[in-house]
């Protein structure tokens, strides 16, 4: 029951933010939708809840659309990732991290392409972009019961930033629009899948 609630408050925000002028709805589901994670799949890591609150902030102040915002945003989901990478670590197995390397280098990639279209916020998305490959490449090395679930989400979490980062600096027009509407259906569904996995993994 509690997973099917978080399930719900992910659609509703999901169909939210797809639709213009629905702020007042979304300052109610967007901001819901950790604390009903965390009531879902309560973390046992402290790197987890980390990355709950981390996530959490970020939510809320990407509710808001001005530079301020966003780079609020930013800083509050790139101390999530530094929890989420803790916590991934603490579950690593030897001799599995064979995919680092190049997840890491596709990352820095990433970060220089969309710190070069971003501008004036180029060093912090840049940054923000390395920290979220480091805890994809991390995702990656985790081995056992969930193990898949965990990197799926990572990687989920890397298709949301990227809608979104090209949605507000790359695209425009109709593109970005249907760019950003992929945004919270993916991180809605990273989110889920890492907790559920790292917990199972946990087990």
């Amino acid at each position: 029951m509690k997973k099917q609630a978080y399930a719900v408050a992910a659609v509703a925000d999901s169909i939210a933010a797809a639709v213009r002028r629905t702020g007042k709805v979304r300052k109610v589901t967007k901001t819901a939708l950790m604390p009903a994670l965390a009531v879902a799949t309560p973390p046992r890591d402290p790197g987890m809840a980390v990355g709950l609150a981390g996530s959490w902030a970020g939510d809320v102040a990407l509710l808001g659309d001005s530079d301020r915002a966003f780079r609020t945003g930013l800083t509050s989901f790139l101390v999530a990732h530094l929890g989420y990478t803790a916590a991934l670590a603490r579950r690593s197995a030897s001799g599995s991290r064979a995919a680092v390397v190049p997840i890491v280098a596709a990352s820095a990639a990433g970060a220089v392409a969309f710190a070069r279209a971003a501008g004036p916020m180029g060093r912090p998305v840049g940054l923000y972009a390395l920290t979220l490959g480091t805890m994809v490449a991390a995702a990656s090395t985790v081995r056992g019961p969930g193990a898949r679930r965990v990197f799926g989400g990572a990687a989920l979490f890397a298709v949301s930033d990227a809608l979104l980062g090209a949605s507000r600096f790359v695209l425009s027009g109709r593109a970005a629009r249907v760019a950003s509407a992929g945004v919270m259906p993916t991180y809605a569904a990273a989110q889920y899948l890492i907790h559920t996995g790292f917990e199972e993994s946990s087990g």
